[in-house]
């Protein structure tokens, strides 16, 4: 059968009748049915479904009276082209694949990590981050991959999200030598946090290695915490990165957002062609932030949190002399 019918099938099911997709057949149709629409026009196509539990969850139930919202979240559990294990582990031979979903300007990460000998895939997607619990279910124009959370609803803090997103652990474990961490659960305060992926980190390992090293010693946490305190934004308000190239936009050069200790002055724009998948012919544009007169490439923009939002980046905000250590 096809994608389209496989979803289909679920539409009489109930739980006992092993009905595993019944709950996201049933959101789709009460949303008008238009996505299942798009789904059977789309040719070849993958869906991360989420399953019947995922949508028992607190937090996805009070979004589903959202027409407009229900709709986003669908759209970005949607991939053209078919994409199963075989390729998802093929992109990430080298780094996290990222994959275009057919919300706009809307990406899905997936991870893979070996726990007792077995592989486990993950996918964060809207700042949420689920784990596939069964993968490669085929049907004749694609696959179908069932996932334990609904995307694009967050449910964690920053800390929390910095904690267990893959992508963002040398980050993590910088905060914890100084305590610059505790401050991200806070509920009360709405957070705009660059976050330095891993690999950004280790590119500043080849750019400045005496300095990459003492970052990650103990010893230097005020160091490491000064240089966090500056890609930490606290205001009333988060600035997603729209807001960011409006500013820019608006105020003709760089704009001061405010900081822990003082202010981060920044300019973001769009680039076209910024982005691109594997192949090298499918571009899409991104967003680069200047600092200091370096350019930083944005990898994954608007990671929503519960208590504030994350720009991933590709290149800390960072320089030699920020790590000096006199001789006594």
């Amino acid at each position: 059968s096809t994608v389209t019918q496989f979803l289909q099938s679920f539409k009489l099911m109930n739980d006992n009748e092993n009905g595993a997709l019944r709950k996201f057949y049933n959101v789709i149709m009460d949303n008008g049915g238009e996505v299942l629409t798009d789904i059977s026009n789309l040719g070849e196509i993958t869906i991360l479904a989420p399953s019947n539990d995922a949508w028992a969850a607190k937090s996805v139930e009070n979004n589903l009276g959202n027409r407009e919202k229900v709709r986003s979240i669908l759209n970005m559990h949607i991939i053209k082209g078919k994409l199963n294990v075989a390729q998802i582990h093929q992109k990430n031979a080298k780094m996290i694949a990222q994959v275009p979903t057919v919300n706009d300007r809307t990406f899905l990460y997936f991870n893979i990590r070996n726990e007792n000998g077995e592989d486990v895939i993950t996918v964060e997607g809207g700042g949420v981050n689920a784990t596939v619990l069964q993968a490669d279910v085929a049907q004749t124009n694609g696959y179908v991959h069932i996932i334990d959370k609904v995307l694009g609803i967050p449910y964690t803090t920053v800390l929390e999200k910095l904690e267990t997103d893959p992508m963002m652990s040398d980050t993590f474990k910088l905060g914890q030598f100084s305590d610059f961490n505790n401050q991200l659960n806070n509920t009360k305060r709405r957070f705009t946090y660059f976050v330095p992926r891993d690999k950004a980190w280790q590119k500043t390992k080849l750019d400045y290695p005496s300095t990459h090293k003492k970052l990650f010693m103990e010893d230097f946490s005020y160091h490491s915490r000064s240089i966090l305190e500056r890609h930490l934004v606290i205001a009333d308000k988060v600035y997603t990165m729209n807001d960011l190239v409006a500013m820019t936009a608006e105020s003709g050069d760089s704009v001061l957002l405010p900081t822990y200790r003082d202010s981060l002055k920044v300019k973001v724009e769009e680039e076209a062609g910024h982005l691109h998948d594997d192949s090298g012919l499918i571009e899409w544009t991104g967003y680069v932030i200047t600092w200091n007169f370096k350019k930083i490439n944005v990898y994954r923009p608007d990671v929503e949190c519960t208590n504030g939002i994350i720009h991933v980046i590709d290149y800390p905000m960072l320089e030699e002399r920020d790590v000096v250590v006199n001789g006594g």
